[in-house]
């Protein structure tokens, strides 16, 4: 009997990295469950039909602190909890073994955005690495702002007046070399270190810091929000020369870094190109359009996708026929 609840063993991230091969890395974050299956549906059909760009090594999902929080109605101001972001991370893991399980495929590695490791002490670092994990991630990004008013990347702090960092030393000792330390004692976890220094100290030090890190062991590094062109060129030329893979964060309609596609991120040299909350504000943007829309009486059929089956389409993506299938097969008559 074909078995209805067989996906393949999840994708390792270590594999994808190690067969790289001067590819990019895309990392798309996903606010939902529902995101994340129609992601993972979306990559599964490219990769079916041999669509996937050259350039491109592979895929990984992405749990966002600031998607974590704008789920709950909050801004990214170090607002959520540990135990948030590892129910979320449990959320993004089920959906994408959901959705390999319909289409017997390999589920998508995930990766984990851990803040400042929600607390003060390498002890908090350590736990958010093993509930996490524990969830289903293969990396974590931890970041060397101050734990209390910490805030997105993109933003200007919890203040509005910039973001303050802690010692570049405190950061390796407290946070970066805890993470190392309980990734080296599990199978599948890596570290990313991410520097929000540029803003405060300068682009000198926030490339200093990368290096630092890298040097510490972290397994990807990048700096937060370089602030124009230039900037982002130097970052990718300069981290060339580091252990770590370089990353570049892109927000869009942020003041921040310029905006790039993969590909452009990919000829500037960057090794991984992370899309965070792209998702999310383009259903901002679709879900303004249909509420202007309904509230002044204007037909929000074809914004739901009613000229294309949109019910009966999402609700397939959400798993409709699949756990339909599993009742049938396994209901007493």
């Amino acid at each position: 009997m074909k078995s209805l609840t067989s996906a393949k063993p999840r994708r390792s991230l270590a594999a994808t990295v190690s067969a790289l091969d001067g590819r990019l890395l895309v990392v798309v974050g996903v606010a939902n469950g529902a995101e994340a299956r129609a992601l993972s549906a979306h990559l599964t059909a490219l990769e079916d039909s041999g669509s996937v760009p050259d350039f491109v090594g592979g895929f990984v999902f992405f749990v966002s602190g600031y998607l974590t929080a704008a789920e709950r109605g909050l801004p990214d101001l170090g607002m959520i909890l540990r135990e948030e972001i590892v129910r979320q991370t449990d959320i993004v893991e089920q959906a994408t073994w959901l959705a390999a399980a319909e289409t017997e495929t390999a589920p998508y590695p995930i990766g984990v955005d851990i803040d400042t490791g929600y607390g003060n002490e390498a002890s908090a670092v350590i736990l958010t690495c093993r509930q996490v994990h524990k969830q289903g991630a293969q990396y974590v990004q931890i970041e060397d702002q101050f734990s209390i008013n910490k805030s997105c990347g993109h933003l200007d702090g919890a203040s509005g007046d910039g973001k303050d960092v802690i010692d570049a030393g405190e950061m390796i000792s407290t946070r970066i070399e805890p993470a190392l330390s309980y990734a080296q004692s599990v199978d599948g976890l890596a570290v990313m270190a991410r520097t929000d220094a540029l803003s405060t100290k300068g682009a000198d030090e926030a490339l200093r810091r990368a290096h630092l890190y890298s040097e510490a062991g972290a397994d990807f590094v990048f700096v937060e929000a370089p602030e124009n062109e230039a900037q982002l060129a130097t970052v990718a030329k300069e981290l060339t020369s580091a252990a770590a893979l370089s990353v570049a964060n892109v927000v869009e309609g942020s003041r921040k870094t310029p905006y790039k596609t993969p590909r452009e991120l990919h000829e500037l040299g960057f090794d991984v190109a992370l899309y965070p909350v792209g998702p999310l504000l383009a259903g901002h943007t679709a879900r303004n359009d249909y509420y202007d829309r309904l509230t002044r009486s204007v037909g929000t059929e074809e914004l739901a996708g009613g000229n294309t089956d949109g019910f009966e389409a999402f609700s397939r993506t959400v798993g409709r026929d699949q756990f339909t299938a599993w009742n049938r097969r396994f209901r007493f008559d």
